[in-house]
């Protein structure tokens, strides 16, 4: 029988503390050998100081389970500047979480529901069918429909706060003592709206009813069986991204699921200010008749209209390689160049900021884009960002936050095409930009 995690504040305030201890040991230890050995010595000190800080960490997480593997995740996609060990280590940490023994599940549903699976549900599979950090996923038969049931591991809300202190500690080892607590609260506050299922529910319903396109599909919502802690829904039936690639489709194919991606991110952002905001290539099946299933709403971003008009603005600029004097103002006034002395904001744009236009701009250039014969882009992108946290000035850590949460999701998205091979027609895209005039709900 698999060990429960420690679900008491006390109990996860232990291993967070005995965690912080060692990271700050091995971090302390590594500072002095960086400081006595040479400069080559002192690079294999810090990479051999990260593995240590990687080790304590996802040792800790594995007592912890559930929303500190959860964490990791987000950090990763957050925060991809980190040591290349951080990230290695997170890629194993995606399928670490046990499942619920059949007890716990049937408690749950009873307590959530008001009356046990059997009683509720034609037929209930005890067995999750499907498994993700904050809950797993059981197939059930509800009044002759396929359903799928998420239910949430217990005690979640009540241990993020403290697991997000174990992240924090050690990111801050990580990222070179840099200022990262505006992302740590971004995802922290990502992670409350995960586990509200309530929402996710209303995120879902509201996504199946502003498609731009037949061929997406949304699951349903059964309202009268959905809380906060359990959502029941539609159950869709496709290919992983990993069992669709393992079949080798043809190549338009490809671009075609691709391009329903592409179009469907920026139209539900410039007509609506919402975007699907969680690149899993999970949340995608893969469906009969070129038809493309998104699933899990829990991470959905609204952008906010003022600066939705302000970062339009300024990409078409991009776009159009308008000349720096146009483009250094709009970032001035997005927030993500500090005002300062002409000399000092232009340096700061040449050297910080301007590097991330290209790779901002580059696939919206032209008609189309090709990320087979780009197949570097992302991993170019996550390089440049890297680069440009090592040479931080001293407000780079106040750059806008829902520009880089764009921009981030943007690159999450970039990758899956990547492994497409997919080539995107880039016109509606750019029609939506023209077009876009501002105003609440495309208003």
């Amino acid at each position: 029988m698999v060990k429960p995690p420690p679900s008491s504040k006390l109990s996860r305030g232990t291993v967070v503390g005995k965690a912080l201890l060692k990271i700050g040991a091995a971090h302390g230890k590594g500072l002095v050998k960086r400081t006595l050995g040479s400069r080559s010595e002192s690079n294999a000190h810090a990479e051999q100081t990260h593995e240590q800080i990687a080790d304590i960490i996802f040792d800790a997480l594995g007592e912890l389970k559930g929303v500190s593997v959860k964490i990791a995740q987000q950090v990763a996609l957050g925060m991809p500047f980190l040591s290349p060990v951080y990230l290695e280590r997170i890629a194993r940490s995606f399928n670490s979480i046990p499942p619920l023994n059949k007890a716990l599940v049937r408690k749950i549903v009873k307590q959530e529901l008001g009356r046990y699976p059997n009683e509720l549900f034609e037929k209930f599979e005890s067995d999750a069918f499907a498994a993700a950090s904050l809950g797993q996923v059981h197939k059930a038969l509800y009044k002759g429909d396929e359903v799928a049931v998420k239910m949430q591991y217990p005690g979640i809300r009540q241990s993020i706060g403290s697991d997000m202190s174990l992240i924090h500690f050690a990111i801050k080892r990580f990222a070179k003592g840099q200022n990262v607590d505006h992302i740590v609260s971004e995802i922290e506050g990502r992670l409350y709206e995960e586990i509200d299922y309530a929402l996710e529910a209303e995120n879902c319903t509201f996504f199946g009813s502003h498609r731009h396109n037949d061929a997406i599909v949304i699951p349903t919502v059964y309202g009268e069986l959905s809380t906060e802690k359990i959502l029941v829904t539609s159950l869709l039936r496709g290919l992983s991204f990993e069992e669709y690639l393992a079949t080798d489709p043809a190549q338009e194919e490809k671009d075609a699921y691709a391009q329903l991606l592409f179009d469907s991110f920026f139209y539900t952002l410039y007509k609506h200010r919402r975007i699907h905001a969680d690149p899993n290539p999970g949340n995608f099946l893969f469906m009969e008749g070129g038809k493309l299933g998104l699933i899990d709403f829990g991470c959905v971003k609204q952008v906010e209209d003022a600066f939705l008009e302000k970062y339009n603005r300024l990409h078409i600029d991009l776009v159009e390689n308008r000349h720096d004097g146009v483009v250094i103002p709009q970032y001035i006034d997005l927030n993500m160049i500090a005002r300062s002395d002409e000399a000092s904001m232009e340096q700061f744009y040449t050297e910080v900021i301007k590097p991330l236009d290209t790779l901002y701009k580059e696939p919206l250039i032209g008609e189309s884009y090709d990320f087979g014969t780009n197949s570097d882009f992302s991993k170019r992108g996550f390089e440049m960002i890297f680069k440009v946290q090592q040479k931080q000035f001293h407000s780079v850590h106040r750059l806008n936050e829902q520009f880089l949460f764009l921009n981030r999701t943007l690159l999450g998205y970039y990758a899956i095409f990547e492994k497409m091979g997919a080539r995107i027609e880039t016109g509606y895209v750019k029609g939506l930009m023209r077009d876009f005039k501002g105003g609440k709900d495309g208003k």
